[in-house]
């Protein structure tokens, strides 16, 4: 719960679940915040099919009474050779997150690090930005602000450099092959985050704080909305939540440049990080 300019207003987190290896992490951070009294629930979408990682979360609604496990009335179903969640039905679980006096936080479910003051700085621009979509923090490993955080230093090029921006083509950095999938890139992105962990220069990676107002492609590792906008999405939620909606309803995302997190790898990047010891690092580092 938070309160701002004498409103009161709650905060959920909602998290498309979930994979026990990375949620096991990150819960200790989103616990803490239910402790603190900022988090007021978290919520457990299942999307999966893995017997282990269902039994996870369940472990974790019986651990803390304010976590709490939403399923779908239709079964969850997979095609042939697909991991045993599918992101193609995340978009259903909105119909969850439409409470008028909430912020809803959704982190994807391998979101392995937020900055202390994060999930409240992303509360604070909700507030403070009514008029936004949604909003959109700063994230590590996340095709656009990798561009981003090349182009101011934060992060080296000597693993490659990744496309920039064009005005012509919003896709052409967002979706740039070389960002999501190369494996030197992704294992650089970790091992520079670690270097700046220990080192304590974060905040070599903050950027303005923004409005998205041609309405920027990016990817939704972590998104912020208002409750009360009663937000319906009609097929797959990365297209419709960073820029179809927006635009439809003239209402820009707002980035939030200084509450950081990190993402911990995109599908195709999977492969090759369970060959690393990143995620150890992470287990091993992170309180």
């Amino acid at each position: 719960m938070i309160t701002y300019n004498n409103q009161t207003y709650r905060v959920v987190a909602c998290i498309p679940a979930g994979r026990e290896k990375y949620l096991s992490i990150f819960k200790k951070h989103l616990y803490r915040k239910i402790e603190e009294g900022l988090l007021d629930e978290i919520q457990l979408w299942q999307n999966t099919i893995n017997p282990a990682d269902i039994a996870y979360i369940e472990s974790m609604q019986a651990e803390n009474p304010r976590v709490n496990i939403y399923r779908l009335d239709s079964e969850i179903t997979m095609g042939s050779g697909q991991p045993a969640w599918n992101s193609l039905l995340t978009h259903k679980f909105m119909k969850f997150a439409r409470a008028d006096d909430t912020i809803y936080i959704r982190f994807d479910d391998d979101i392995v690090f937020a900055e202390e003051d994060a999930i409240k700085r992303i509360a604070i621009e909700r507030i403070e930005h009514p008029e936004a979509f949604l909003i959109y923090p700063n994230i590590i490993n996340s095709t656009i602000c990798t561009c981003w955080h090349q182009e101011i230093g934060a992060l080296s090029e000597e693993a490659g450099i990744v496309k920039r921006e064009r005005a012509d083509d919003p896709n052409y950095a967002y979706l740039d092959v070389f960002n999501y999938t190369d494996s030197g890139l992704i294992d650089h992105i970790h091992k520079t985050f670690q270097k700046r962990y220990n080192e304590d220069t974060l905040s070599a990676y903050y950027l303005p704080s923004r409005s998205f107002d041609n309405y920027t492609r990016f990817s939704i590792c972590t998104i912020c909305w208002w409750g009360k906008d009663h937000i319906e999405c009609g097929y797959v939620e990365e297209p419709q939540m960073a820029y179809e909606l927006p635009q439809q309803f003239k209402r820009p995302v707002w980035f939030c440049g200084n509450a950081l997190l990190v993402h911990y790898s995109y599908h195709t990047q999977t492969e090759f990080m369970n060959t690393t010891n990143h995620l150890e690092w992470y287990k091993n580092n992170i309180k």
